[in-house]
Formats: C-alpha cells, structure tokens, sequence
C-alpha cells in the first residue's frame, strides 16, 4: 500500500468527526467490573464488553461507546476481563449479560473459538451481538466492526520496508513480536505482515508470541528472548523489527531502550502498532520508525451506535471497515493524524 493513509471503507474524515466528540462521557471501570451510564427505567440497556480494560487501547473503546451511549441516552454497561487471556471470565460475563436482559451486547472477543458458545447462546435468546476489534468463529452477530487486520499487517511491512530502505546489512532479515496466540485480530495482522514481508524482499528470520496475560510486561520479558536470540558481539543482527499491538510495541520499545542504555548496537528501524502516548513520544525521539494506528475510539462509538439501530428494526451492514493510518516523525503534527491519535 503506497499511500501513508489508508483508509477502509470509513475514512479518516470520518474518523476526526467522530474523535472531536470525545470530550465528555468517559468514565473509569475497575478490572473485570462494570460500570453504568444513564439512568436505566424506559432507555435501552446495552452491554459493551471489552477483552480487558485495564489498558490505554480499551479505555479509548470506552470513550467512543460511552459517546454513543450519551448521545442516544442509552443505558450502557461497559465491562471486560481482568486480562485479554481471561477467556472464562468474558464468557461468564456474557451469559450474565443475557440473564440480566440486556437488549444487546457489543463485545470484542477475547479468542475466536473460544467466546463462539456465549455468543451463539445470546443471539438464540434473541440478544443480537455485535463484533468489534476481534472476529469469533461463528455467523450470529449481526455486525462486525473492525479493522481490515491484514490490510493493516501489509501496511506496517510497507512501512518497515520503506523505512530499511537500502539499508539492509543482514539481507533484510526482520523480527516480529507476536502478540497471545488465538487473538482473531492479531493474527490476522501478523499474517498480512508475514506475507507483504516476502513480497517486499524481507526475510522474517524469527518471530514469537508474547507469554502469560499479553501485558507489556509480558511483551518486554519475550521481546528480551527474541533479541537476544538475534544478537551477536553486542548488536542486534537484524534489519528491522515490528510489534504487533500496543502492549508488544510498547514492551518491545522498553527492552530495546534498556539494551541500548548498556552498550547493545541496534542500527534498525522498528515499527509498531496502535497509538500510545510511548509509542508517539518514539517517534517524536527517533526510536520508532512508525506506527500503523487503529482507531478504537470508533470502534467503541459504531459498536454502540449500530446496536442502537439494529434495536430500532434499522438495516445495519454485515460488516464496517475502520480507519488505519500509518504515522511517522514527518505526518505525526498532520491534523488528520492527531484525529486518530489524540496526542
């Protein structure tokens, strides 16, 4: 992709009117607990369950839900596991929702086969779901809202490649730090960097996935087994890196500093994924070469929106595309990129 905009189906300008609105109506959730907004009694009651909220990513998907839900008094409930792993807990919150007689849930599943059963069950109980962020293995929701993943995987490699540019000491050899295993969006992401990687001359010599709960601390403890794997007489023996979600780009940022700070080499670009106010203040720095951003924001903002249409008999698309931008040291003040990424 040779533009360093890419937008899918829903275009930027879209996205900067629907971020403008985000001053209001964002409260804070303890992990794993929910939290109200609206008054209940005639509004409709709606569910939005995220695959954590203890992170910087599934705070911005509260936002935008708790805008939608302000705007169209809704009574919502935001909730979420106390980790993206917490596969049990997310299912258990969904059947709760259902018992309660929520009349619709919008939720970002934790793992593609593993969140099918509650879903499937919701939807037979006459509950229409939609999917956003991540994919579940199954045809009932209604809706599913999210990024074109491996569009957004191809353009990190687009990203990477243009920033290693001739500079390719080791062959083009590159690293990537996977994210949790079964993460449907992830994945999908990593699969699309894997395969631009090959068309664009880059050999992915290693990669892994992050151990444990996928926090960054998590990410920085497997991104250390990845570079040291790839070190010799104290430099890192690759052409670039990529990180493929904000806790493995802000992790794998953190142990690249910390090497750094003791005399390691690394004279390569790395590039990472979602926007965090880390991740910005690297490539302000010089330390990240580009990040491919979402916008969750609009994520959280359509789940709601669109649920409230399907409750109101209103025809709602199968699927909606959201907005990625690629964001380097020369766009990062454009208007259209502080939409998305808030800084």
């Amino acid at each position: 992709m040779s533009s360093l905009i890419q937008c899918v189906k829903t275009g930027l300008f879209a996205a900067a009117a629907v971020s403008s609105l985000w001053l209001g109506g964002c409260g804070k959730s303890e992990s794993g607990n929910a939290t109200t907004q609206g008054g209940g009694g005639s509004q409709l009651q709606i569910a939005c369950i995220a695959k954590s909220t203890v992170n910087a990513y599934w705070k911005a998907v509260e936002a935008g839900a708790k805008q939608a839900a302000s705007e169209d008094n809704v009574d919502l409930i935001w909730t979420g596991p106390d980790s993206e792993t917490n596969h049990t807990q997310q299912a258990s919150m969904v059947d709760n929702m259902v018992n309660r007689g929520v009349k619709g849930i919008v939720i970002a599943p934790t793992n593609f086969d593993a969140m099918v059963r509650p879903v499937d069950n919701a939807v037979q109980r006459g509950i229409p779901v939609i999917v956003i962020d991540s994919p579940v293995n199954t045809k009932s929701p209604s809706c599913v809202i999210a990024t074109d993943n491996e569009a957004a995987g191809r353009q990190a490699a687009d990203a990477l490649a243009a920033a290693i540019g001739n500079n390719k000491k080791f062959g083009g050899k590159v690293i990537m730090l996977r994210f949790l295993e079964g993460s449907g969006s992830t994945e999908a992401r990593e699969k699309g960097f894997t395969e631009e990687c090959k068309a664009k001359g880059l050999d992915l010599v290693d990669q892994a996935y992050t151990k444990g709960t996928g926090s960054t601390t998590d990410a920085a403890d497997t991104a250390d087994a990845l570079i040291r794997r790839n070190t010799k007489d104290n430099a890192l023996q690759v052409d670039g890196i990529f990180a493929a979600n904000q806790p493995t780009a802000i992790g794998m940022l953190k142990k690249i500093e910390q090497f750094k700070s003791g005399g390691m080499k690394f004279d390569m670009p790395f590039v990472g994924f979602d926007a965090h106010e880390i991740l910005l203040k690297g490539i302000r720095d010089g330390e990240v070469a580009a990040i491919v951003t979402q916008d969750p924001r609009q994520m959280g903002y359509l789940g709601v929106k669109n649920m409230v249409k399907l409750l109101h008999k209103e025809p709602v698309p199968p699927t909606i595309s959201t907005a990625t931008a690629t964001v380097t040291k020369q766009n990062i003040d454009d208007p259209k990129i502080k939409a998305i990424t808030l800084e």
